[in-house]
This record gives C-alpha cells, sequence and structure tokens, in this order.
C-alpha cells in the first residue's frame, strides 16, 4: 500500500490522480484511505510513515475540505472504538511544565518593573546613561579576541 504526505495528496488531488476519499476507523480514531490510479493509499504524517490519525471526524473532514475535497466515504464504522480514546490520549507533561516556567517569567518581570516604578531615586540623564554604556561596550569589546 502506498503512502501520501499531506503535500503529496494534494499534488496527486490536483493532478486528478485521486479517485476517491475515505474515513476508516482505527481504534477510536480515523485515517485516511485514498484510491487511487495505481491502487490504494494511506495519508502518512509529514514526518515518517505513520498513519495520520484524526480524533474525530469532523477535524478530518475540515482538512480534506480545505484541501478540496468535496466527496468522502465513511467506512466500516462498525470497527470504530470509541472506548478506546482514554487509552491513546497523549500526555504532555511538558507542554505543563513550560507553562509553568512562562508564568514564574512573566511573575518575575513584572516584579522588576514594578520595582523599578517604585524606585525612589531621580532618573537618570540620557548623557549619563549613554557614557555608562559606551564605557561597558568599550570594556566588553576589549576582552574579546581579536
Amino acid at each position: 500500500m502506498q503512502t501520501l504526505t499531506q503535500t503529496q495528496f494534494q499534488a496527486a488531488f490536483a493532478h486528478g490522480a485521486i479517485e476517491s476519499v475515505g474515513l476508516v476507523p482505527s481504534g477510536s480514531r480515523f485515517a485516511v484511505k485514498l484510491v487511487t490510479r495505481t491502487g490504494e493509499a494511506t495519508l502518512v504524517q509529514a514526518r515518517g510513515s505513520a498513519p495520520r490519525l484524526f480524533g474525530t471526524t469532523d477535524s478530518a473532514m475540515k482538512l480534506l475540505h480545505k484541501l478540496g475535497v468535496q466527496r468522502i466515504v465513511l467506512d466500516r464504522l462498525d470497527e470504530w472504538q470509541p472506548e478506546q480514546a482514554a487509552l491513546q490520549k497523549r500526555v504532555r507533561p511538558d507542554r505543563a511544565q513550560a507553562l509553568t516556567r512562562a508564568a514564574e517569567y512573566d511573575r518575575w518581570v513584572n516584579a522588576k518593573v514594578k520595582s523599578s516604578r517604585d524606585d525612589p531615586r531621580p532618573a537618570m540623564a540620557d548623557a549619563e546613561w549613554q557614557a555608562i554604556r559606551e564605557a561597558k561596550l568599550a570594556q566588553r569589546k576589549a576582552l574579546q579576541p581579536q
């Protein structure tokens, strides 16, 4: 059986090489099966040869509609096993950790800004700041190897 990525599918569809498009259950998800002029094919993920699976028929049909498909066959619905959805759900603790780090960073930045605004010292004159900045840049440039 052939495999087609989304880009390959678009090219084949645009040139009339796709005869029919169908959704077939794969556990609790749905795979896109195609009939091309040279035989059957499956829509696969962009990286690798694993079938591209959709959680709902709606998500699959939205993509296929966006790609220009007007007729979709829903086949073998008796093989659909929605109870397996809980077993196949991807866990992404890395995303939760990233969101926690982002929230901590936001709190840190907001605290820095608040402390800067609450600082009772007078603001530095532009000329004084430019002199300090130029001195620091010259010092950094002197430390870099030539």
